[in-house]
Parts: structure tokens; sequence; C-alpha cells
């Protein structure tokens, strides 16, 4: 799924580099979906999420024998497995080139035993490297600041994320006043939306409390909540969803999330760890400012005071107190939506954002258009 929604132009710009490519990745309708649109190649390897020993030497075999077999010249790994078994196995077959694309650290958050076997995973991975490229500054300078790879070796993305945003999808459009009806919401009333994974490092538990903060205010707003609900914690914030004090509307997975956009006042991400959130260039690229974390990654989506709004992390008065000043001036909310689209439409093109990935020489920390 990772590959077929967020790596499809890094795959045609290989392709326009005369690349051979081959996308490796645990089964899927996404790898169909890739061979099929992009002419791409592709191989299964199955590889667990979790920390599973024999699992993980199985998938490391596969790996080396894929490796022997294509012989690449490069190999680009993203998510965490994938990246510690795809480089360890490239370095061990001599691939000549090999790029760490780091899109975020498990490791926030954790603790304990838990938390060192998760840095020795990425010091293993990075070390198997030739390059680590980071997909914001700050989870850059983490990085660096955690010594998880040689400050020589990382580097980011130009001026953030793993793929920009494409904004002539994402672009503002008109209420669906017929969504609104099937899903419950009033159109007179405030909505704030949320766009994620429903799981405790997005923030949940804040995101709970700052509505019920504001309910408690006498503000009427409508939260409406869109995305996964696979998560082992995801049942229980569902249940604790209806405690808010307000109207809740809760959508699972959707296809295409532009239409839910179109129904929210203010994005919210009150997330605690990310690398860099696509969902806040999406929202940005239809004209909706958003409220988010000083999180790793979060930090750099958001031009605050321009383009949305940035509180401490687990801080639910903080958020409640922002959505609530924006909620308040629907004057200032529309201009902080047009500067973002028009940040994003300029900073984020898609075609420039994957070309600073493959870029073998480091990039600049700079974001265009930050004053």
């Amino acid at each position: 799924m990772s590959a077929d929604k967020f790596f499809r132009e890094l795959i045609r710009q290989l392709q326009s580099d005369g690349f051979d490519v081959c996308v490796v990745s645990s089964p899927g309708q996404g790898l169909a979906n890739l061979s099929h649109d992009t002419g791409v190649r592709t191989r299964e390897l199955r590889m667990a999420r979790e920390i599973s020993p024999l699992a993980d030497i199985r998938a490391l075999v596969q790996w080396v024998l894929v490796c022997l077999q294509e012989r690449p010249q490069l190999v680009i790994t993203a998510t965490p497995k994938a990246s510690l078994l795809g480089m360890v196995a490239a370095k061990a077959t001599r691939v000549p080139r090999r790029l760490y694309f780091a899109v975020g650290l498990r490791l926030e958050g954790a603790q304990g035993n838990r938390r060192r076997i998760l840095a020795a995973v990425e010091r293993v991975a990075t070390a198997a490297s030739t390059e680590v490229v980071a997909n914001s500054p700050s989870l850059a300078a983490l990085y660096r600041d955690l010594n998880l790879a040689a400050a020589a070796k990382v580097r980011q993305t130009v001026p953030a994320s793993s793929h920009g945003v494409d904004c002539d999808y994402f672009q503002p459009s008109s209420r669906d006043v017929d969504l609104a009806a099937r899903l419950g919401l009033e159109l007179s009333t405030p909505v704030v939306g949320f766009v994620g994974r429903l799981t405790h490092d997005k923030g949940i538990d804040t995101l709970l409390s700052a509505m019920r903060e504001l309910a408690e205010s006498g503000l009427v707003v409508q939260l409406l909540v869109v995305g996964p609900q696979d998560e082992p914690d995801s049942h229980r914030y569902l249940e604790r969803l209806k405690t808010t004090g307000g109207p809740v509307v809760v959508v699972g997975a959707v296809d295409d999330v532009r239409p839910y956009f179109s129904l929210m006042d203010v994005h919210v991400l009150p997330t605690l760890r990310e690398g860099f959130p696509n969902v806040v260039l999406e929202a940005s690229a239809m004209s909706i400012p958003t409220v988010t974390t000083d999180a790793t990654g979060s930090v750099d989506s958001v031009r605050p005071g321009k383009t949305g709004l940035i509180v401490q992390r687990e801080q639910p008065a903080a958020l409640a107190a922002a959505m609530k000043s924006l909620l308040d001036d629907p004057s200032t909310t529309v201009r902080l939506g047009e500067e973002a689209r028009l940040w994003v439409a300029d900073a984020f093109r898609p075609a420039a954002v994957v070309r600073s990935l493959l870029e073998s020489r480091p990039s600049t920390s700079s974001i265009p258009g930050e004053a």
C-alpha cells in the first residue's frame, strides 16, 4: 500500500533515469496496482511488521536471494522492517549505492528495553546504508542527535516529506452537501477534522481531552474522524470517542479523502511522532489550515501563524485553545488556509521533492518560502 500510494513519482523518476525498477514488498493489492499502472516489475517478499526473529531471518534470506538475482546498482528502502532487512542484504551482496529513506522513528515514545532494541535496529540499518535521507529537517536532526547514523551520511528531502503533494488533485472544493447529510453533519456548525490512524501515537488522547474542553466551554463543534481503525488500540478509542460531549462522526479508511476534507473548517493533527505528516500537505493543498504539535516531523509541516498553528504535544488545553482561536475567527481561518495552499503548491512540488531524495549530494535544509 505504501509503495502504491506514496512512491509512484519515485518510480517514474527512476524509470526516466534509465533504471529497470523492481519493487519488493509484502504481498498486497498495491503491487498489482503498480505493475498494471506503471509497468514496473514487482516481487512479493513477506515481512512481519513487528519484531519476529524467525520470520525476520527467513525474510532476510529471501532479501539476499533477491539481491543476488537482481544485482542492483541502487537499493532504496523505506519503512523500518524493510529498511533493516533490505539494507543488510544489500550490503552483504555489495550493492554499490544503498539509500535508507527514513520516514519516521518508531523508538520515539518507546521505553526501556524496547527503546534500546529499536535504537539498535536503526543503527544496524543505517550502518549498512551508504546514505540516510530523512523526510523532514527535525527527523534528520534527531538521527544525528541520538547518534543513530553517522552525521556525514544524513541528509533530507527538500523542503521535507516523502513525495510532496499534487495540488491539481488536492485543491479547494465546495462542500458535498449530500455527503454531509449522510454523515449527519450540520454544515452551519463548525467541523474539526482528524485524518489518520486511530491509535495512541496520533495523539488521540490529547484530541479527546481537547474536545471535552471545548464542549465544557460551551462551544458546539462537530468532530469528523477519518482513517483506518485496525490498530490494537483502535477499538478502545472508538468507544472513547463517544464521551467527548459533542457530536462525533467516525469514518473508516476511504479511497478518496478529498470530499471529507472539504467538510472541515479546521484540520487537527495532535500527533506524538511523525516522519513528516503527508495529511497536513493534503489539507493545506485544499486550503484548510492545520493545528498540529511540535512533534518530530509535524513541526516542519506548518508555518506557525501563517499556514496553521503549532502547540506543544500532549497539552489538551493548548490544543483546545488553538482550535477555538480559529473557530472563533473565520476570516483568519480562511486566510491561513489560503496561505497554506500557496506555500505547499510552491514548496512541495512532487517532482522536486523526489528529485531531492535521489540526489547523491547533501541537500540544504532551508524551506522555500520560509522567512
